[in-house]
C-alpha cells in the first residue's frame, strides 16, 4: 500500500488566505504594526489568470508610501495618467483632470508586475509563504484549523480571507455572497498601439459600456462591461462578435485604431456584492473578499489596499491586546462603505439617460426600476 507523505503542521497567530493586493497589504502592515504576530500568507495565484490591465487614481500613492512601497512602485515603471475621459450621459468626450486634488497624477499599470511586487514585500514580512489554496476550514481552540489542497495542516488564532471573488473562506463557513447585478467584462488586449497619454477612457452604449486603457509594453486593454444575460450571444460570437460591438462605439474604437489584438475576448464578473460577517467568528474578509465595486468606481485596487492595512490593526489589537473594538470598527467601516458605495454609483448611473428604456440602464435607475434584490450566490 502506498502511504501518504505527512505534511508538517505550521501554528501561526494570524492565516491569510489570499496573496492579491488586500491580503499582501494586511501582511506588511501586520509586519509593521504587531512585528511579534506569526504570519502564514497562503498564496494561491495561478499564473493563468488573466488580469485586466487597471488604472488607479492619486490616492494610490499615500497608502503605497504607508506599505513602505511607493519607492518601488515608482521603479517599475508603471504609466503616468493625469484625468480620465468620458462620454456619458453626452456623445462627446467630458474631461476629468487629476489638477483639483492634493495628488495630481494616477497611473496605469502593468498589474502582473505590480502584483508580483506586493507578494515580494508581504513574502519577506511574514513567518510562512506557502503556494496553495485552503482547502478545508473548521474551528479548533478558539481558532482554527485549516487544510491546504496538498494536505499541508495550519492551526492559526485568527483567519482573514483575501481570496478575493470567491470568498473561499466565508464560503467554507457557509457564508455566501449577495450579488446586486449581473455585470460582466469582456475583455481584449491590443498589442502595437501607441500610447497617446490618456487614462481611462470610458463610453456609454444602449446595452452597457466600454473602458479602454493604454498599459505599459505597448499595449492597451478594452473592455466591454454588460451583464451576463445581455451579452450570452456576444459571448458566442467570440472575437469576430465583439470586434464587431466594438466597431459601433465612437471613441473606443478609435483609441484601439491600428492595435492587433492578442486573443479571443476573456470573461471575468465585475458585479457588486457583499459578504454577510458574523462577528462571532475569529476571521473577517478584505479586498473583494468582503465586497466588490463596479468598475466604473475606480476603487478596486485602492480598496483592496485600505482594507488590508485597516483589518490588520483590528486583528493585532485583537490578539496582542485581548481589544475587539477594532474588529467591530473595521465591520461597521466595511458595511458603511459598501451603504455609502451602492448610493453613489447608483447616482452616477443615473447620469446616463440616453437609454432609459433599455434593460441594461432600467436595472440601474432607481426612479424606473424597483430596489435591485441582493441575489444569494450558492
Amino acid at each position: 500500500m502506498r502511504q501518504t507523505k505527512l505534511q508538517p503542521l505550521i501554528e501561526v497567530d494570524v492565516l491569510i488566505a489570499g496573496a492579491g493586493p488586500a491580503g499582501c497589504a494586511a501582511a506588511i502592515s501586520l509586519a509593521q504594526f504587531a512585528p511579534s504576530l506569526r504570519v502564514c500568507l497562503v498564496d494561491g495565484a495561478d499564473a493563468d489568470t488573466p488580469l485586466i490591465g487597471e488604472t488607479v487614481p492619486p490616492l494610490i500613492e499615500p497608502l503605497l508610501g504607508h506599505l513602505a512601497l511607493w519607492d518601488r512602485f515608482v521603479a517599475d515603471r508603471h504609466l503616468a495618467s493625469y484625468r480620465t475621459v468620458s462620454a456619458w450621459g453626452t456623445r462627446g468626450l467630458v474631461s476629468n483632470e487629476f489638477l483639483f486634488q492634493a495628488r495630481q497624477t494616477g497611473w496605469r499599470l502593468d498589474r502582473a508586475r505590480f502584483d508580483a511586487t506586493l507578494r515580494e514585500a508581504a513574502s519577506s514580512r511574514v513567518a510562512h509563504h506557502v503556494r496553495g489554496e485552503v482547502a478545508g476550514l473548521a474551528a479548533a481552540g478558539g481558532g482554527w484549523q485549516a487544510t491546504l489542497r496538498d494536505g499541508a495542516p495550519i492551526t492559526a488564532r485568527f483567519a482573514i480571507d483575501a481570496t478575493g471573488r470567491n470568498a473561499a473562506l466565508s464560503r467554507a463557513l457557509g457564508l455566501r455572497p449577495l450579488a446586486l447585478d449581473r455585470l460582466v467584462a469582456r475583455f481584449v488586449v491590443f498589442a502595437d498601439v501607441a500610447d497617446d497619454g490618456e487614462g481611462l477612457m470610458i463610453e456609454a452604449v444602449a446595452d452597457g459600456w466600454w473602458y479602454t486603457a493604454a498599459i505599459p509594453g505597448g499595449r492597451r486593454v478594452v473592455a466591454y462591461m454588460s451583464d451576463s444575460d445581455l451579452t450570452r450571444t456576444l459571448g458566442r460570437g467570440g472575437l469576430a462578435a465583439w470586434m464587431a460591438a466594438l466597431e459601433r462605439t465612437t471613441h473606443v474604437r478609435r483609441a484601439v485604431a491600428g492595435g492587433r489584438p492578442l486573443g479571443p475576448p476573456q470573461l471575468q464578473p465585475a458585479n457588486s456584492r457583499n459578504v454577510p460577517c458574523d462577528a462571532s467568528l475569529p476571521m473577517i474578509c478584505v479586498g473583494d473578499a468582503a465586497s466588490c465595486f463596479d468598475p466604473i468606481s475606480g476603487q478596486g485596487i485602492a480598496k483592496a489596499l485600505r482594507s488590508g492595512v485597516f483589518a490588520s490593526y483590528a486583528v493585532a489589537d485583537w490578539l496582542a491586546c485581548a481589544d475587539a473594538a477594532g474588529l467591530v470598527r473595521y465591520r461597521a467601516f466595511t458595511a458603511r462603505e459598501f451603504a455609502e458605495y451602492r448610493t453613489t454609483l447608483g447616482e452616477f448611473y443615473a447620469l446616463e439617460p440616453r437609454w432609459a428604456d433599455r434593460p441594461f440602464w432600467q436595472r440601474r435607475h432607481p426612479q424606473e426600476a424597483a430596489e435591485p434584490r441582493p441575489r444569494k450566490l450558492g
